[in-house]
């Protein structure tokens, strides 16, 4: 398979209205933050946006349904997670627009609106590797917002989901969480993977559990656990 060049150009900005990703719950908190944030960082060419959240969960849907079958889940092995985590759709909320992020890619329009030394996307949906309800998948968000907020970390609503739109996570984008600190809030939440990279680098996906064997090589995967 001959190689492709991937740009920034080639992601263009959706509207948020059409991303479908969020819960009314994680829109009701996104748009708080959004009317509650201090004064917005001024971005190049004169341009701002304001900003304050993955992982994304452990498993994918067995056949498209509604939102609400995100409680019907097949959990996959570690490997195919990995590769499932890679090949993801990511985005965050800013402004009313969801800038895109792909692993392997920089994410240059979100660093120039919303500067930061470190990024962090966590979700606390389903898990355990485990298929969880509604309403259970939401109070597990609103406790992780909780754990954010005592931390006083900056976040931004975000989410993931697959290219066909099968599973769909809500999440957060984080800044300036250390590595270790970001682990930690991971594993808290029962979460095998989060997206985590350094200012001016590519994306990365960062792997929380053990490494199987048949595991693909992967130049932005890391796992942490060898």
């Amino acid at each position: 398979m001959e190689s492709v060049e991937c740009t920034e150009t080639a992601l263009p900005s959706v509207r948020l209205g059409e991303a479908k990703a969020m819960t009314r719950r994680h829109m009701a908190i996104a748009a708080r933050d959004w009317t509650g944030l201090s004064p917005r960082p001024q971005a190049r060419g004169g341009a701002s946006r304001a900003g304050v959240r993955p992982s994304v969960g452990f498993a994918r849907r067995a056949a498209p349904r509604d939102t609400a079958g995100m409680r019907e889940l097949q959990v996959v092995n570690a490997a195919e997670l990995a590769l499932a985590y890679a090949a993801a759709e990511y985005a965050v909320a800013l402004d009313g627009d969801a800038l895109p992020l792909r692993v392997g890619r920089p994410a240059n329009d979100l660093e120039a609106y919303w500067p930061a030394a470190r990024y962090l996307f966590v979700s606390a949906w389903n898990p355990a590797s485990q298929p969880h309800s509604d309403s259970a998948n939401q109070a597990a968000d609103e406790r992780l917002v909780a754990r954010i907020q005592a931390a006083g970390v900056q976040r931004h609503a975000a989410w993931a989901q697959d290219s066909a739109g099968q599973w769909r996570e809500p999440g957060w984008l984080l800044a300036d969480l250390d590595e270790g600190a970001a682990d930690a809030l991971a594993r808290e939440f029962g979460q095998a993977g989060v997206l985590a990279w350094r200012r001016g680098e590519p994306v990365r996906l960062r792997m929380l559990i053990a490494r199987p064997q048949d595991a693909a090589a992967s130049e932005h995967t890391d796992w942490v656990e060898g």
